[in-house]
């Protein structure tokens, strides 16, 4: 088993651990894109050989997307399927949205889990563990992003024993709302960021994606229906920027988008894609590991944290409002200070031709905001997570601080 560090260097982790070694678990059930928010720390733990490290996931398409990625890290570890109950196997026939069947294979995979001394998730279907009976470990939840959705800052994040958020905005807006204890929840830096990064200095990620000097448009619409531009905005603005030939352009929306659209849909967009210009892209692995935020020159969204990503580098950003009226001192809005808010439609071009001109009215706010989102960034969030975790698990005592059944 091979596992590397985040400077590019192979570190190999052969021989044998410790029988005392703390079993430390990354449960990756939520879909391909919160395998970047748990991947480097788990290699992490493996490179420091004071843990034994386990990977599980629930479908076999989730093993073959881990594997890839670790293989992107450079990195080499054990992943797992967790079982599929047979009946569940049926449930995607009447009801095709709910594809990733987590709580059958939770439940399914519950002694697997229960096996682990420490289980580090990006999700929080994973908390039903604590009401199955049974050996149950420590409940450890890394956010899949640093968000201002209100989704974020749930009641059953209470039920996790330690959390590890990117920054201290996080943090801090947990414990004034009181789902965690201010023991109970540690800023790392932005796991995936670190993650990313190393990608992009091994030549894993372009830096340019078309061979000319137009600005690049991100659209990067989230998939709540409620909250998502897509319906209201979407083809407006795709059709629009097309036709008016000075600008390339990305619509890359949250993965989670596709499995609410139809056949239909998603085929009449990717024939709008434009070879040198235009991509279309419903989820394929450059939608989440940073491709798109990396080389976009204007960001245009709706509620989506992936807008914290994008601003790593302070850049002009645009917002489609479908909820109306003024939400910007919403705290599930605050990113929307971060640029230009958009309510119609017809109004998205001007926009965009103004963002760059407008950036200045928004760069520090922008620089301010992802420092107190993110926090370190670098393989720095890598080693603070991962001491958490091994803190937590015990390691420094080569014993489990695992909770009694």
């Amino acid at each position: 088993m091979y596992a590397t560090n985040f400077g590019g260097s192979f570190g190999d982790s052969s021989g044998a651990l410790s029988s005392t070694a703390p079993k430390v678990g990354f449960l990756f059930i939520g879909g391909a894109h919160h395998m970047l928010h748990l991947a480097p720390v788990a290699i992490e733990l493996a490179r420091q050989r004071n843990c034994a490290v386990h990977l599980f996931v629930g479908a076999p398409e989730d093993k073959v997307a881990l594997d890839r990625l670790l293989a992107r890290l450079n990195a080499r570890l054990r992943v797992d399927v967790l079982p599929t109950p047979p009946w569940a196997r049926m449930i995607p026939r009447f009801r095709p949205g709910w594809a990733s069947l987590k709580l059958p294979r939770i439940y399914a995979g519950r002694r697997m889990l229960g096996a682990m001394d420490v289980l580090v998730t990006a999700e929080r279907t994973s908390t039903m563990l604590k009401r199955l009976p049974g050996r149950t470990p420590l409940l450890v939840h890394i956010p899949h992003g640093a968000g201002d959705r209100a989704k974020g800052f749930e009641q059953r994040i209470r039920m996790f024993d330690h959390v590890i958020v990117a920054g201290p905005k996080d943090r801090a807006r947990m414990i004034a709302e009181n789902v965690v204890a201010p023991e109970a929840c540690s800023v790392s830096g932005y796991i995936k960021l670190a993650g990313v990064l190393g990608l992009q200095r091994r030549g894993q990620i372009p830096e340019r994606l078309f061979a000319n000097d137009r600005p690049t448009i991100l659209y990067n619409p989230h998939f709540a229906p409620d909250l998502s531009s897509w319906h209201g905005f979407g083809e407006a603005l795709a059709r629009q920027v097309i036709e008016s030939t000075d600008c390339n352009l990305i619509i890359a929306p949250h993965v989670r988008l596709r499995d609410r659209l139809s056949h239909a849909d998603c085929r009449r967009f990717e024939a709008m894609a434009v070879d040198g210009r235009v991509i279309v892209d419903f989820g394929s692995e450059r939608s989440t590991d940073m491709t798109y935020t990396l080389a976009a020159d204007i960001y245009v969204g709706d509620v989506s944290s992936q807008v914290y990503e994008f601003l790593h580098r302070p850049r002009p950003c645009l917002f489609l409002n479908v909820t109306g009226g003024e939400r910007r001192t919403d705290p599930a809005f605050a990113f929307w200070n971060f640029g230009e808010v958009v309510d119609r439609p017809e109004d998205i071009l001007a926009a965009l031709r103004r963002a760059g001109a407008r950036h200045g009215e928004f760069a520090a706010l922008q620089t301010e905001a992802v420092a107190q989102a993110f926090g370190p960034i670098g393989a720095e969030a890598v080693r603070n997570a991962a001491a958490t975790v091994a803190h937590l698990a015990g390691a420094d005592e080569a014993r489990p601080l695992v909770r009694a059944a």
